[in-house]
């Protein structure tokens, strides 16, 4: 055969080995296809923002082929460098949720799946400052014994877990008036949902609430019942007193500006509402302090402390936690705590001191 001929020939086949698989023969019954790519169209944060949310916090996502991934890469700016990675909580073909991990930054995100469906989002997530409100916190929750009451900002929280088949809501309901203070928009699948008793890093006031499906008159679906939430807790945690004479009240002959009251040397302190550290320092005259702003702006001073704060300035503070110890540093006459409530905007920052005695009785009385 000439070469010419040959050539013929070759081009022929050539082509065919070309061609897509299946053009040479009938494709043969059975067998596993390439799956879809996993994909997401839609992103929510756990406090309502759609492709926005703060690390710690859960982001749901909508899409198709989600129930294989197996690893959520936040891919950042910066090359493979700054990717972060994370294991959906629960997932389902239609959504997954998983929690943003510290150090992620803004990107777009990467599911993968080991069956080869791996996608990548056309949106960027936005990765905003500042750490998630208290209400979002994801740890594992602390149960709740009959009659125990939720601290409103602080570790106790309450908790809803549940089943459905396709997205819905979940309300936060205050059982006096039926009144929804929150609401969380939920993907199929997505667990639990845990609230601390604050809004907007605010605490909701007292009464008892209760998790539950929206459009739904009772918390069936609820693992906890409705919880008594308290909007504070007394600062002191250990046996003290409320102030042993006149002079350890709030105004009185020497312009007193706050309440003292006493404790042992090392009795915890802890910080009474949810908030951001405003002052921490020592003084001649109020010995080591610290000064706890809540959202409201309200502000809280310790003196007198035994050492310097445990927290620093800018820190932000869960509702009972330890931010020191009862001391007698500065000038001061035995161990004591000497507490002052500030209106907003805080403290010498153009609010005004109040009598602090009513509330820290208040306090006390349930915590």
């Amino acid at each position: 055969m000439s070469c010419r001929k040959l050539a013929r020939v070759a081009v022929p086949v050539l082509a065919a080995l070309m061609l897509p698989g299946g053009a040479l023969a009938a494709p043969s019954p059975g067998g596993v296809g390439v799956p879809d790519p996993a994909s997401a169209t839609s992103a929510m944060c756990a406090s309502g923002e759609a492709w926005a949310c703060r690390a710690g916090q859960d982001l749901t996502l909508s899409g198709g082929g989600l129930d294989g991934v197996e690893t959520v890469v936040f891919l950042g700016t910066k090359g493979a460098k700054d990717d972060k990675r994370a294991v959906p909580r629960a997932a389902s073909p239609t959504a997954l949720t998983v929690v943003i991990p510290r150090g992620a930054r803004s990107g777009r995100l990467r599911l993968v799946s080991p069956a080869g469906g791996n996608g990548t989002t056309k949106t960027r997530l936005r990765i905003l400052a500042g750490p998630a409100p208290q209400a979002d916190v994801t740890g594992p929750a602390v149960d709740l014994r009959p009659g125990e009451a939720l601290i409103a900002g602080s570790r106790k929280r309450a908790v809803l877990e549940y089943s459905i088949q396709s997205p819905s809501t979940v309300d936060a309901v205050r059982l006096s008036d039926g009144v929804t203070v929150r609401s969380w928009p939920v993907a199929a699948g997505a667990g639990a949902i845990r609230w601390d008793g604050t809004v907007d890093n605010t605490v909701v006031p007292d009464g008892r609430y209760e998790l539950r499906l929206a459009g739904q008159a009772t918390a069936s679906q609820a693992s906890t019942a409705a919880v008594l939430v308290h909007d504070a807790i007394f600062p002191i945690r250990g046996k003290h007193d409320l102030g042993q004479s006149d002079t350890n009240n709030f105004g009185g002959g020497r312009g007193h500006g706050g309440q003292d009251m006493f404790a042992a040397c090392g009795t915890p302190l802890v910080a009474v509402r949810p908030g951001v550290v405003q002052f921490e320092a020592t003084q001649d005259r109020a010995g080591n302090y610290v000064v706890l702003q809540d959202a409201t702006g309200q502000s809280y001073a310790y003196m007198h402390m035994r050492d310097r704060a445990l927290v620093k300035k800018g820190a932000r503070v869960q509702a009972g936690q330890r931010i020191g110890y009862v001391g007698e540093t500065g000038r001061a006459s035995g161990c004591h705590l000497h507490f002052e409530l500030w209106t907003a905007p805080g403290w010498y920052s153009g609010g005004d001191a109040v009598d602090p005695l009513p509330e820290l009785r208040r306090w006390d009385s349930f915590s």
